[in-house]
């Protein structure tokens, strides 16, 4: 199919070329819906979102630098910042910025890896745009005036694609990968969804919503530099990755218990904080759950066989 098959390397999880690049569905999504929808979207987040979708195809198809990518992220995640209502314009925004900026390209480079595993990027962002799209429908202010933070037929329009995917995806033996367009684009759509939320109600508690995988990327990226490896070089270091290749979990197993997990943690932070609860709370929930992610990510870690960390020579 146009040289659109992933085929097993150093980093992969699957073992036979699988057809790839299907994210491609994302794209054809929002352009249909733009077509009934043309101005619902900001234009900076739109053309954004295009640019680095097809950067990422082509990257697909042909293999393109990592630093020309890197700058592609940087230039479109500062396009969609731009379009965040910052309430100052002074110099205490720009570490918040900074902060989001930074953030917003980790969760690229981290959705990017979630493919390699059936139904670890299709059950993760369905569970998320889910969570999104009912936030959405329901969340009100502190008076009981609802305060929706974008379109919902927007997220439909990604739901829709993504549940008639699952059907290639989500099995034993997975017939198509979203590829690097499909991963790209959902992480920059759900970059874009979770600014917009937290902007509208104030409240950070929703950054727990893709938590789970973002725990085990960031620890692993952690781990990674404590061995003194080279965090850009394609590898099987995520807990995910370790509990398929060396655990010999089943790939649909590792993706239903990463999925189940972080269900939970959105049922607590949607069930139980319905409306914007003070910063205090927010910092102190914040904390007790990236605790507890980090606790379970090294009692597994501790489970799998361990490196040697590389020492100089006397």
């Amino acid at each position: 199919m146009y040289g659109l098959h992933d085929h097993p390397g150093g980093r992969s999880s699957h073992w036979k070329p699988t057809v790839t690049g299907m994210g491609l569905i994302v794209a054809l999504s929002l352009i249909t819906y733009l077509i009934w929808h043309p101005y619902q979207l900001p234009e900076y987040f739109v053309a954004g979102f295009f640019i680095i979708s097809a950067v990422s195809f082509l990257d697909d198809l042909f293999f393109l630098k990592h630093s020309f990518r890197l700058l592609v992220q940087m230039l479109t995640m500062a396009m969609l910042m731009a379009q965040m209502p910052f309430h100052s314009f002074g110099a205490e925004v720009i570490p918040i910025y900074l902060a989001s900026f930074i953030f917003g390209i980790g969760v690229l480079n981290a959705y990017n890896f979630m493919d390699g595993v059936n139904g670890m990027l299709t059950l993760h962002a369905l569970l998320v745009f889910s969570g999104l799209y009912y936030l959405n429908q329901h969340i009100t202010d502190m008076q009981g005036n609802a305060i929706p933070f974008t379109d919902s037929n927007f997220i439909l329009s990604i739901i829709i694609p993504l549940a008639i995917f699952g059907f290639f995806n989500i099995r034993k033996s997975a017939i198509a990968f979203m590829g690097d367009v499909g991963s790209i684009s959902i992480a920059f759509i759900t970059v874009f969804l979770i600014y917009s939320l937290i902007f509208k109600t104030g409240n950070y508690m929703y950054l727990l919503m893709f938590s789970v995988f973002g725990a085990d990327a960031a620890l692993t990226v952690c781990y990674k530099l404590l061995l003194g490896e080279n965090i850009f070089v394609p590898h099987r270091d995520f807990l995910f990755k370790k509990l398929v290749h060396i655990r010999k979990w089943s790939h649909l197993k590792v993706s239903f218990w990463y999925f189940a997990v972080q269900a939970i943690i959105n049922l607590i932070v949607i069930g139980l904080f319905p409306t914007t609860p003070k910063l205090s709370t927010q910092i102190s929930v914040l904390f007790i759950g990236c605790i507890l992610l980090i606790g379970l990510y090294v009692y597994v870690q501790s489970r799998m066989p361990r490196k040697q960390i590389a020492r100089s020579k006397p």
